[in-house]
């Protein structure tokens, strides 16, 4: 079995690129999916989109607190599932060089590790730099191929390339459009052996992790139209529920379900198709729960709506449960 590991910061662009990888190359591949704390969001699309086998991990992050089950997790992939790939999708908060540290661990004769990618969001790095520069500078400086999402920004270009000129002189850079790059390229990311032993990788027991970064889960979301989805996006990009660092989801606005995908200041929405449950995921700092949750849950659907889903993610992994869903950092 091939272990891909496909890196990037909230919103980048992973699952997509996932997506694009799958159906360019026809591959029997399982998708490992470590969504960041309790939300499936991304594996139920990898879901929706094929007939892909997708693992979920939802209780901790593979790079720290749960390295030793990712590590069960993929012994055990490989003796029940046995695909020929296996594509691993960290948090977007994850450090790569731990990842990689280990997964390196469990590398033998029927496991062996490819070369690592990292997307790389070209309209929100900097912003997402300034917020967590160790993570973010980790996952660019131990990918071997620096792939960059959403161009388009006057400058964003060159900016990028000064980047992995500065971080990862040697890595691959690719810019353009994904649909443009040749099959050839895409076959050659599942073939290509990981280069080096990991010894640079970041200490596994130190370094940095983002101080109190919050995830709010919400479900039974629904809007009256669109307008309002439309009006509550442009209201948590000017920073009215706190610092939002990502926003995604489905709900039913009227008549009709609409999806939405937030980064920093830029968002997007798309219809979807109706779901059997509606949820909503918020990342960042200093949320306002209660604006959200009036925001996006009608009235007579509050009390459950966010019972089982808040998440912190602070240093060390260490988490405690409490009886409304919160898990906290332990001091």
């Amino acid at each position: 079995m091939k272990v891909l590991v496909v890196s990037g910061f909230l919103g980048a662009g992973k699952t997509t690129f996932i997506q694009e990888l799958v159906r360019r190359t026809g591959k029997d591949v399982v998708i490992y999916e470590n969504e960041y704390g309790e939300a499936d969001v991304d594996a139920r699309r990898l879901r929706a989109d094929s007939d892909l086998k997708v693992w979920e991990s939802v209780e901790n992050c593979i790079c720290c607190s749960g390295k030793q089950d990712f590590a069960t997790s993929v012994l055990t992939i490989s003796n029940t599932l046995d695909p020929e790939y296996l594509i691993v999708e960290p948090t977007g908060v994850a450090r790569l060089g731990r990842v990689m540290d280990n997964l390196a661990q469990v590398s033998w004769v029927r496991i062996e590790l490819l070369a690592p990618v990292a997307v790389v969001d070209a309209g929100a790095w900097e912003a997402q730099r300034r917020n967590a520069p160790e993570v973010f500078d980790d996952q660019v400086e131990n990918a071997a191929s620096i792939v960059v999402s959403k161009l388009g920004a006057l400058g964003a270009e060159q900016a990028v390339e000064q980047l992995a000129a500065k971080l990862n002189p040697k890595a691959e850079l690719v810019m353009g459009a994904w649909s443009d790059l040749p099959d050839e390229w895409w076959s050659s990311l599942l073939e290509r052996r990981v280069d080096g032993s990991f010894d640079g990788a970041a200490d596994a027991e130190g370094g940095f992790e983002p101080d109190e970064l919050e995830t709010m889960m919400l479900d039974y979301a629904a809007l009256p139209t669109p307008s309002h989805l439309l009006w509550l996006l442009d209201a948590m990009s000017a920073g009215v529920f706190g610092r939002l660092d990502r926003a995604k989801g489905a709900l039913p606005c009227g008549n009709q379900w609409i999806r939405f995908d937030l980064v920093e200041r830029t968002w997007a929405v798309t219809g979807a198709d109706e779901i059997e449950e509606d949820r909503c995921i918020f990342i960042g700092h200093d949320l306002y729960r209660n604006g959200l949750r009036e925001a996006f849950v009608p009235a007579l659907r509050r009390d459950g709506a966010e019972a089982r889903h808040g998440h912190r993610h602070g240093r060390n992994c260490e988490h405690r449960t409490y009886e409304q869903g919160e898990h906290e950092q332990r001091t």
